[in-house]
């Protein structure tokens, strides 16, 4: 493939250039608690990745005492799904500018503005707090969520730079998402510690824009107020490039220094990219012909922002190769040039695209079915919408007859949406079982178990537990739990073992994953689950005793006490534990956290230590510390659905 790139012969600074171009504007566009019962983790495993060498530390030594957690046990009700994401709408900003103007602000004085998320036209409440910078802009009060002004009261602003910086974000544990999206949300006192006023700020709209929240980021820059760093402008107009706002994109550019080393510096590649585009919609095409030939110059090398910004501007079709990813500057000169997004856009776009590709007349039903599945797993949307996109595929009536020897690939968008509309039609129960099964099988293998138990909610909910529906107990069960409906839960566990029938393991684990949904520290036979723990764990079956484990150390973090038994055999069985080891330095520094009741930095600790793939992918001493610790802080219920969602992962019991 032919490069786009140029090599100059004599270096131009682009900034001069995109200076002189700016004259020619026009407005407007259209561990556990105890180290005792702590395992090491076994020999070889590495970390999942580094810590900040500010917390780097030397590696603790064998049978050394931490803190204990300070947090006695609470009652709880396991919540729901789908914490609210604020998307009040924005007012208008003034005229637009189309190029970038070089222009570094002073932050203003702090402002912090709380409206109810998810409702339009609500009160705003606003306060002023002196002496603080921009980074304590947000949207969620303490009542509405948050975490409360002084979240970061005790932390080192170095600490918390470094750590959100690598927030996992987007994630598949809904409990996380819920988790991380309330911490970036919350308007807070910043760290104590030098710092750039507009860093923190800028860091968390690149947060939420990378996990899917473009109106929150939005509106969170708005609260920020109209003076903006160029961190935070750039996130504004990533956000409403995003949406299809050219105006607040455009308007963006004042605050955005233009740079000049495109090849290097990404702020300024971006800079170029964002005034090529308002130029084209300002209908300046020469102008934009002119800034590509710029950025030639200085040596910004991507094909495919040529190719689509030289048709949209002169209609030059320049070949390019299809993209691999599909971000957000790359979507809008997709929209600029009028071409068509790749075929595989769902799979490829990033996913704050999928909320437009969901909404995108051009998208066929099909593609906007794997789209809605990526942005289901994502919590961009409920099960409730992705029950509506599954509605909307059309199948033959050969192909729905031949649902179980289908050719439409067993691990496909289409397959899942098929099964889905054959539960709404079947009616013998033993279809129905089959057909449910099936749902949660292939949903648990795909990563969307939980927002396929909220999709099939009606559908199942509706079903009495019977003997003719005996099979699929297990599977109803765990469904029930996973969806926090425990009396339903109880209700088909209790037909599992009517009769004095049990199911095997199922019984065991279910019942294991009822107690850490709900269960009491005080209601429980220790000694009888402590010698159903010993026995697993000198089982020798190695999921077995990964289960055991797993189980033991969630429920010692979560406050209740077992047999010293349960320890010694866990020692004896450490070999069977996988997963992730979060490195020393952070789990001692998430345990300190917590010990001193640090409720922001507990939460960033938790979520570094729990990563991006979720609790299923780390090790059990990782999980149960992150427990432990938000228990300490107060979030009692976050605690015990970070440890469903691990232990869920650990147990084969209804899946299906």
């Amino acid at each position: 493939m032919t490069s786009s790139r140029v090599k100059p012969t004599a270096r131009r600074p682009i900034a001069a250039g995109l200076a002189l171009i700016a004259t020619l504007s026009v407005p407007g566009a259209a561990a556990f608690a105890q180290e005792a019962n702590v395992l090491q983790a076994p020999s070889g495993m590495q970390p999942a990745r580094p810590v900040p060498q500010s917390l780097a530390s030397p590696p603790s030594v064998a049978g050394e005492t931490a803190p204990a957690s300070a947090a006695g046990p609470q009652s709880i009700v396991p919540p729901g799904y789908g914490a609210t994401t604020p998307s009040s709408a924005m007012p208008d900003a003034g005229p637009s500018q189309f190029f970038p103007a070089g222009q570094q602000v002073t932050e203003p004085s702090v402002r912090v503005l709380s409206s109810i998320p998810g409702q339009s036209g609500t009160g705003i409440e606003m306060g002023t707090l002196s002496g603080v910078d921009a980074s304590t802009a947000g949207l969620l009060s303490a009542q509405q969520g948050g975490f409360g002004a002084t979240m970061w009261r005790g932390a080192s602003r170095a600490d918390i730079d470094s750590y959100i910086a690598r927030l996992p974000v987007p994630s598949r544990s809904p409990v996380m998402t819920d988790l991380a999206r309330r911490l970036l949300l919350t308007g807070a006192q910043p760290p104590e510690g030098a710092g750039n006023a507009g860093s923190l700020l800028a860091t968390r709209l690149d947060l939420l824009i990378a996990a899917g929240h473009t109106q929150a980021a939005l509106d969170l820059a708005q609260a920020a107020g109209k003076d903006r760093s160029p961190g935070v402008a750039a996130g504004l107009a990533r956000a409403a490039l995003a949406q299809d706002n050219e105006r607040l994109a455009c308007d963006a550019l004042k605050d955005i220094p233009p740079g000049n080393d495109p090849a290097h510096d990404a702020m300024a590649a971006f800079a170029v990219k964002l005034s090529t585009y308002c130029q084209i919609a300002a209908g300046n095409r020469e102008i934009a012909s002119l800034t590509l030939d710029l950025a030639r110059e200085e040596g910004l090398d991507d094909p495919l922002f040529y190719s689509l910004a030289s048709e949209a501007a002169a209609g030059i079709v320049l070949r390019a190769p299809e993209p691999n990813e599909l971000g957000i500057v790359d979507a809008a000169f997709y929209r600029l040039a009028k071409r068509d997004l790749p075929g595989n856009a769902a799979a490829l776009a990033a996913p704050a695209l999928l909320p437009s590709l969901l909404d995108d007349p051009s998208i066929s039903d099909e593609s906007k079915v794997e789209a809605a599945e990526r942005a289901a797993a994502y919590g961009l949307i409920d099960g409730r919408g992705l029950a509506a996109f599954y509605k909307k595929p059309s199948f033959t009536p050969e192909q729905m007859a031949g649902l179980f020897t289908s050719d439409i690939p067993e691990t496909s968008p289409l397959r899942r949406a098929m099964i889905y509309q054959a539960i709404g039609s079947a009616v013998a129960a033993d279809e129905r079982i089959q057909l449910f099964k099936l749902a949660f099988a292939t949903a648990e293998s795909a990563g969307l178990y939980y927002p396929t138990v909220e999709a099939l909610y009606p559908e199942l909910q509706v079903m009495e537990p019977n003997e003719a529906l005996r099979p699929l107990a297990p599977a109803a069960t765990r469904a029930f739990i996973a969806i926090g409906e425990q009396t339903k839960a109880q209700n088909w566990f209790a037909l599992m073992t009517s009769g004095g029938q049990m199911l095997g393991r199922d019984a065991r684990e279910l019942s294991g994953l009822m107690r850490v949904a709900g269960g009491s520290p005080g209601a429980f036979d220790g000694k009888q689950l402590s010698a159903e723990i010993v026995a697993d764990l000198r089982s020798g079956v190695k999921a077995t005793q990964f289960y055991a484990a797993s189980e033991a150390m969630l429920l010692d973090a979560l406050g209740f006490q077992l047999d010293p038994a349960v320890w010694d055999a866990l020692l004896d069985a450490r070999g069977a534990l996988t997963g992730k080891v979060p490195a020393e330095a952070l789990l001692n520094q998430l345990q300190a956290a917590g010990a001193r009741n640090a409720l922001g930095e507990t939460v960033l600790l938790a979520l570094d230590a729990v990563g991006q793939t979720g609790p299923g992918s780390v090790h059990p001493r990782g999980v149960s510390q992150a427990v432990s610790s938000l228990r300490a802080v107060g979030l009692e219920s976050e605690a015990r659905r970070l440890a469903l969602e691990a232990l869920m992962a650990r147990s084969g019991a209804g899946r299906g």
